[in-house]
């Protein structure tokens, strides 16, 4: 395995898994395992730890250790490639995808991309290796070093809405949104609960 979650998606309108391994993408029926196609993808130490992203025929891979990251287009018996560069290598934690960029921990720091075509729009440095998702719009960042960060998605600059340091150590573990409270842990098992419920 290469750490990646596996990822539905439809082939020839049958229901399959896109699974990230230490070596490759592999697209497998969802049903019997039967491997549908194999791309190729090597990296230092067989770690493929982000999960594909899939959007309507397209599907974006990453990783880290300087490997980058590429879009593949699936309308035909095979992927073809559309794009490969470095401009986003996730070490681990997936991107996001929202209104065609993906956002998401490069090697370097946060990082905003054109998903259809790998351009780089901006990078956050103090950010370095830390994760995100989306919610209501708005990205719910945690950086390495335990800030937590609300931010505007936008492909013209990294916009902050609100930060505030929240944990100390190292910070890898992605930030849990539920019911109004955002759960955010670091390296060492401290968990810290914010309640942005408003209330």
């Amino acid at each position: 395995g290469g750490y990646a979650t596996p990822v539905p998606l439809t082939i020839g309108g049958e229901r399959c898994l896109a699974i990230f391994s230490r070596q490759s993408l592999v697209a497998v029926k969802a049903a019997a395992g039967q491997e549908v196609w194999s791309y190729p993808w090597k990296t230092s130490y067989d770690v493929n730890a982000a999960d594909p992203i899939v959007a309507g025929d397209k599907l974006f891979i990453s990783s880290g250790y300087n490997r980058g990251a590429t879009l593949l287009k699936l309308d035909g018996p095979v992927p073809e490639k559309v794009w490969e560069n470095k401009n986003m290598r996730n070490h681990f934690n997936t991107c996001v995808l929202w209104q065609g960029h993906l956002y998401g921990p490069d090697d370097s720091g946060l990082r905003c991309l054109a998903f259809d075509t790998g351009e780089l729009k901006w990078t956050d440095r103090e950010f370095r290796k830390g994760s995100l998702m989306i919610a209501d719009g708005k990205l719910v960042a945690l950086s390495e070093r335990g800030e937590l960060i609300i931010a505007e998605p936008s492909p013209a600059a990294f916009k902050p809405i609100s930060r505030t340091q929240i944990l100390t150590g190292k910070c890898w573990t992605m930030p849990v949104l539920s019911n109004g409270q955002i759960y955010c842990r670091n390296a060492v098992g401290d968990v810290v609960c914010v309640d942005v419920s408003g209330k």
